[in-house]
């Protein structure tokens, strides 16, 4: 048999075999099974991939010729730009006679120290253990740099190392014409930190004599350099100008006054996906996190949406009043992208309306996003807001939060009235109904009783005082049946995450078990869950996650909701706030509550049948119930404890057969009310 040119046989079959040459390794074979034992098929295969093969090293070659190393005129630019990026922005500190501007030397050192680190060999990596024992030496002595220890070194040096990212250096390759490759990154990223470590140096002589009486105070501590050559000068009114035709209106010069260690000129909405990802890995925040990029967008697009370097205290007062503006109602974001905010927000502004109390937005609302801003920026302040000065705040989002007077509650809406819900619980949705978009009405010919999110969860939410949320985001698991007393846990879950994951805990006291109401337990509520199991469901409300747009509470809010409180309303006075807004789902948790607010009830049995954390030591530390005496015992506790303060206001109804309607059609319950009929009804029109 002859021999095949590239193939050798393992175990009777053949592989295609060739070596692939690196720069900085001398080989390394490449072996591919052709998945035959054929000789043909083997010879047919391996010319396929020979010819492959040689196309692909030839791209290959053909790149890597392309990528031509740094010029020493590059280098120098380079070198010359960051150092004068630095360098102004050191003089801009020193002398706009800030409380931090004496202490520029001091920083100019503790910077010093920071990029003569960085400038050792292979910088990506932690500190070498004999440069940590240097740090701790020049700490103990006298000519050492003040308080410098290697714990205060090492943030500083992964802060200055996360500045110079490939896209920073990338920027700067490309501002002078250089090809951004790997090799060219690495080298000027090199040059950079030397242009940094003789920023630091000179800064420390800012305030020498020969700097302040000079005209211009750069050129004096630049002066050993000597003057450019023109092709230097060239390239650096290349980059100077390829920067001022991208940079923002509003953005400063990295050269003027920035309060941060390190400019960074990324745009704020750059690093929206990434702060968001980094605090949910630190468990900061969890589940969906749609609210949060909606406030950080929000900040971006109030903001002008500028290069991070160039933000100081006075964006989080614009940030606020801008807020401030926008109406609470009837109005659009959009995203980054399309929609308001794609706009500039003074565009937009000339076309908000006019406020009024109605429409004013909640200083509860505005707190909220500015909780969410304090959070961001005491994340950023490890990175790319990490403050000139140690121990400043520089974009103090918590100082900004507005004190809501204690007499002000035009904003809460008013709770329930067991009555009102009672009227609810006697509409033909619960007596019976037409099926569909017809439950609420009385003129079906064959009434009936349908089974799903809108029949059972206000029963729920009446019954255990739970959240909009918790029942309409509970699983079939969630249900606990097999046990003495039958109870709901409520927990974080599947189907109230995204993305995989589990979600849905507020807080650690929301993760409780409730039992079961006996007037929930004789309507069939346990017949319907395994109704709902035996269909394969995994969510116990199916028909309220059938979309990714809107899921849970805000889907039953919209399918079945407003028309249940329409038919209250309808029938019965219903009290609404000062802003018009009448009680919502999570007002019947309101009258839940209200119903222990008696002489006598058990505070801890309170807080743990509502969600709510224990107060005082002894109910924080000591009492252990559930341990002590069992689950079951604490179980016919709490159902004991609903039984005997809760209103029984379903007596009336009677239980009836499971039905249960295709899942497109589950809780889509319509509007009590029947259209009036024109007053040209039976008319004919002209015309016809």
């Amino acid at each position: 048999m002859s021999r095949i040119p590239f193939a050798i046989r393992i175990e009777g079959r053949y592989s295609f075999r060739r070596r692939i040459h690196f720069r900085n390794i001398i080989s390394k074979p490449l072996t591919l099974a052709l998945q035959t034992a054929d000789p043909g098929a083997a010879r047919e295969r391996v010319a396929i991939l020979s010819a492959r093969f040689v196309i692909v090293r030839a791209d290959v070659k053909t790149m890597l010729e392309g990528q031509r190393n740094l010029t020493g005129i590059e280098i120098e630019a380079i070198f010359r730009r960051e150092l004068e990026q630095q360098l102004g922005s050191w003089l801009s500190a020193a002398y706009e006679n800030a409380p931090w501007s004496s202490s520029v030397t001091e920083e100019a050192a503790r910077h010093g120290e920071a990029y003569r680190q960085l400038r050792l060999p292979d910088p990506r990596y932690e500190m070498d253990p004999c440069e940590v024992a240097r740090l701790d030496a020049a700490a103990n002595s006298a000519q050492g740099v003040k308080e410098l220890t290697p714990e205060w070194a090492r943030p500083l040096v992964d802060q200055i190392r996360d500045a110079l990212s490939d896209e920073y250096v990338s920027a700067a390759l490309k501002a002078i014409g250089a090809t951004p490759s790997e090799s060219n990154i690495a080298a000027a990223r090199t040059h950079m930190i030397r242009a940094g470590a003789s920023a630091s140096a000179r800064a420390q002589r800012v305030f020498d004599e020969h700097v302040l009486e000079a005209a211009d105070p750069m050129r004096a501590m630049m002066a050993d350099l000597g003057e450019l050559s023109a092709e230097v000068r060239a390239l650096l009114s290349k980059a100077d100008g390829i920067g001022a035709a991208v940079k923002h209106a509003d953005s400063p010069s990295p050269t003027t006054d920035c309060p941060f260690a390190v400019y960074d000129n990324r745009q704020f909405s750059e690093i929206i996906d990434d702060t968001l990802a980094a605090l949910k890995r630190k468990k900061v925040w969890k589940g969906d996190l749609r609210q949060q990029r909606m406030i950080l967008q929000c900040f971006a697009w109030m903001t002008g949406d500028r290069e991070l370097g160039s933000y100081d205290h006075r964006d989080v007062e614009t940030y606020v009043q801008r807020l401030l503006q926008i109406p609470a109602r009837g109005f659009r974001f959009g995203t980054l992208e399309k929609g308001n905010m794609s706009r500039p927000f003074e565009e937009v502004q000339k076309e908000l309306p006019k406020l009024t109390p109605e429409l004013e937005r909640s200083l509860k609302t505005v707190n909220r996003d500015l909780s969410t801003m304090s959070t961001v920026a005491k994340h950023l302040e490890r990175s790319a807001w990490k403050p000139r000065v140690p121990g400043a705040v520089v974009l103090d989002f918590a100082a900004a939060t507005m004190t809501i007077p204690a007499e002000d509650t035009s904003d809460l809406r008013p709770a329930w009235e067991k009555e009102q819900l009672e009227c609810l619980f006697r509409s033909p949705l619960y007596c019976g109904g037409g099926p569909g978009k017809k439950r609420l009405k009385t003129d079906s010919l064959s009434p009936q009783v349908w089974h799903d999110a809108a029949y059972w969860a206000p029963l729920i939410w009446y019954y255990t005082h739970a959240c909009r949320e918790e029942i309409c985001g509970l699983e079939i698991a969630d249900v606990v049946v097999d046990h003495p007393v039958p109870h709901i846990h409520i927990r974080d879950n599947f189907t109230r995450g995204r993305d995989g994951e589990k979600s849905g805990e507020k807080r650690l006291a929301r993760r409780r078990k409730i039992p079961l109401h006996r007037q929930l337990i004789r309507l069939g509520f346990l017949d319907y869950v395994e109704a709902v199991r035996a269909e394969g469901h995994v969510a116990l409300f199916p028909e309220l996650y059938l979309f990714e747009s809107k899921r849970g509470g805000a889907q039953f809010y919209d399918r079945a909701w407003r028309f249940m409180f329409q038919w209250i309303f309808d029938r019965m006075e219903v009290r609404v706030n000062d802003k018009g807004k009448g009680p919502d789902i999570h007002s019947i948790r309101a009258l839940g509550s209200s119903f222990y607010e008696v002489d006598g009830v058990n505070e801890i049995l309170r807080a743990d049948v509502m969600g709510h954390a224990r107060t005082g030591t002894n109910a924080k530390h000591y009492s252990k119930r559930i341990m002590t005496e069992g689950l079951e015992v604490v179980l016919r506790e709490r159902l004991e404890f609903i039984h005997r303060y809760v209103p029984e206001i379903t007596a009336h109804l009677d239980p009836a057969p499971i039905r249960l309607l295709p899942i497109d059609m589950r809780s889509r319950v319509g509007s009590g009310r029947y259209r009036k009929l024109r007053s040209d009804t039976g008319k004919k029109r002209k015309g016809c």
